[in-house]
């Protein structure tokens, strides 16, 4: 047996103990590189072709041993914890939407909200067995595909509550507040590519931020416009390195928002935002919801008034915005301080993961992603205690809707994905 069929049996031999076939080429090459290095080595010291790749082979050790290393040291991992936190967040939803939906009995939440589960559960397996790196490729399509969408959404769509909805058969998609996800995920992409190859310009980073900027602005959802912005800038810092660019971005984009702001907000948004400050100033009046949601947290008792408990249709979109009002109510501020910290050990959870992982996007990925989670998360419950403005904001995971669950579901698969894939990523980028 010559020298490269003694290689390539040896190589054959380590990657039979490696049962992510994923990682074969990667391990194979790099293998490959290694031996023909120490070979050249040999080779220079006198040693003749056979003998040095004979003793190559030995230096390296028993290919099963190898592969039995490489096996673990590869293998996709599951971060037990996040589903574990995630499947207690959805419990803690389905219990509090059951008990609204004996409150009002006219509207079925509960069933609704399975499907939502079921769907979102199904779409989270599909992505974590799914090798997210390959959306990498199709980020500018997806970039300028959900531009085209949201400028159609504007032009032609179904006004439903003051925002056009995107009419799919007989159906009608709030494609406005889905859009900024989709953004940021092909951000994501394109960051990593001009990271890689070092392309960041100021003018870049302006060109592809202000046309979705401005179509969300118009869009009169002021929600995607915070998340679009926060992601946007979240991908930003995480990829440029230098902290001048990342200044004189932020000015421009501070300056261009609240030029916008300036120009097209319209009077109850900006009447809002400044009773917001201060929510007495009109009790009764523009003040109301923010009022009404801090009384019904108040009148809780430690342990809230009961499961199926009424509010007497004190506050709006309790199922969405205020559902957090509503389990404080129910269950007690002890419950919902126990949800608030189990949304701060998540965001934990998945600022650890970030650093564990090495592939430039599936980090850009996360960085955006937690974004676009714990934006929603943190705003739906400061807002119910007056420490945020009210806006449309569902609650991650607890918050009624079947679209905001398989979104909120996607983004979990991926960050698994992300993680159970982390210990592959720089084999598979050498490759």
């Amino acid at each position: 047996m010559n020298g490269n069929k003694r290689i390539t049996h040896y190589i054959k031999e380590v990657c039979g103990q490696i049962k992510n076939k994923e990682v074969h080429a990667a391990i194979r090459l790099e293998l490959e590189n290694h031996f023909a290095e120490k070979i050249e080595d040999y080779r220079e010291a006198g040693y003749g072709e056979d003998e040095a790749t004979r003793i190559a082979i030995a230096e390296m050790g028993d290919p099963v041993d190898v592969g039995r290393h490489l096996h673990q040291a590869h293998k996709p991992r599951m971060e037990w914890g996040i589903v574990s936190i995630v499947g207690i967040l959805l419990a803690i939803g389905l219990v509090t939407l059951y008990s609204l939906h004996i409150a009002e009995d006219s509207r079925n939440l509960i069933g609704r909200q399975l499907v939502g589960i079921i769907i979102g559960t199904v779409v989270l397996v599909a992505i974590l067995f799914w090798d997210y790196s390959k959306l990498k490729r199709y980020s500018k399509i997806l970039y300028f595909g959900t531009m085209t969408l949201l400028l159609y959404t504007l032009l032609a769509g179904r006004p439903i509550a003051g925002i056009q909805y995107l009419d799919i058969g007989d159906s009608q998609l709030h494609f406005i507040g889905i859009s900024p996800f989709l953004f940021i995920v092909a951000l994501a992409g394109i960051f990593t590519d001009w990271k890689e190859h070092n392309r960041y310009t100021i003018v870049k980073l302006i060109s592809y931020f202000l046309p979705p900027c401005l179509l969300l602005m118009l869009g009169e959802y002021e929600f995607a416009v915070l998340l679009y912005v926060g992601g946007y800038i979240a991908l930003m810092i995480a990829a440029v390195p230098k902290k001048l660019v990342i200044m004189s971005y932020l000015a421009m984009v501070f300056a261009f928002v609240g030029g916008m702001v300036y120009l097209f907000a319209q009077p109850y948004q900006l009447d809002r935002l400044f009773h917001f400050l201060n929510t007495y100033l009109e009790p009764d009046g523009r003040g109301y919801i923010t009022n009404q949601s801090l009384k019904a947290i108040q009148s809780a008792t430690l342990w809230g008034q009961g499961f199926g408990a009424s509010l007497d249709d004190a506050l709006p979109a309790l199922e969405s915005d205020y559902i957090f009002a509503y389990m404080v109510y129910i269950f007690g501020p002890i419950v919902g301080i126990a949800f608030f910290i189990l949304g701060v050990l998540l965001l934990l959870r998945l600022l650890q993961t970030i650093r564990r992982v090495k592939d430039v996007y599936g980090s850009l990925l996360l960085s955006g992603m937690i974004v676009l989670f714990f934006t929603p998360f943190f705003w739906g419950i400061f807002m119910t205690v007056g420490l945020a403005p009210p806006i449309a904001v569902n609650l991650p995971f607890v918050g009624f809707g079947i679209v905001h669950t398989v979104l909120q579901m996607a983004l979990i698969g991926l960050a698994l994905n992300i993680y159970r894939r982390k210990d592959i990523q720089p084999l598979t980028k050498a490759s």
